[in-house]
């Protein structure tokens, strides 16, 4: 379906980008050491910059979790009390939730960021605060087409019981 190929796109760029911005906090974090350890002075930008990309990151890999199905969610709960026969319905009340919980951030976070512009996130790198925003606002708009197509258009794979994990035999 085209729909859950574009939905797995979503997913891989928000993936990458977040792996890109882990990997700028480890540079930002190495200038500061390097810069502390051999000219004897801290840079003051690392940090502020750390955190931006630290919350950039966060609801890039959130969103991609939860287009993968890989996040944290009611799994375990599902496959030991609810019956096969009810796991569709189950299915469809969690990505209901999911939908409403994204629409409501997109509203929320949309109606605050005019006021979150008016202050900025630190001293060394003065931005505006509702850009460290714009993460939580891209990923409940991609979240809410993942949650409508998961609602809408589940597939076997959605719904089927996962296989056992066999334990390691230890001798």
């Amino acid at each position: 379906m085209l729909l859950r190929r574009v939905i797995a796109w979503m997913a891989k760029i928000e993936a990458w980008t977040a792996g890109v911005l882990l990997g700028g906090c480890c540079a930002a974090i190495g200038c500061k050491l390097f810069a502390r350890a051999f000219m004897d002075r801290a840079l003051p930008w690392p940090e502020e910059l750390c955190v931006i990309f630290l919350i950039y990151l966060t609801f890039l890999a959130a969103g991609a979790l939860y287009k993968n199905a890989e996040h944290i969610d009611v799994e375990y709960f599902v496959d030991k009390w609810v019956p096969d026969d009810k796991r569709m319905l189950v299915f469809r009340f969690v990505h209901l939730c999911c939908l409403i919980g994204f629409i409501a951030l997109a509203i929320g976070t949309w109606r605050g960021l005019p006021k979150a512009m008016n202050f900025t996130t630190g001293a060394a790198i003065p931005i505006p605060r509702g850009y460290t925003r714009l993460p939580l606002l891209f990923m409940s708009i991609t979240n809410i087409v993942a949650a409508i197509a998961f609602l809408f258009f589940p597939t076997e794979d959605d719904i089927a019981r996962p296989e056992p994990i066999e334990a390691l035999e230890i001798d």
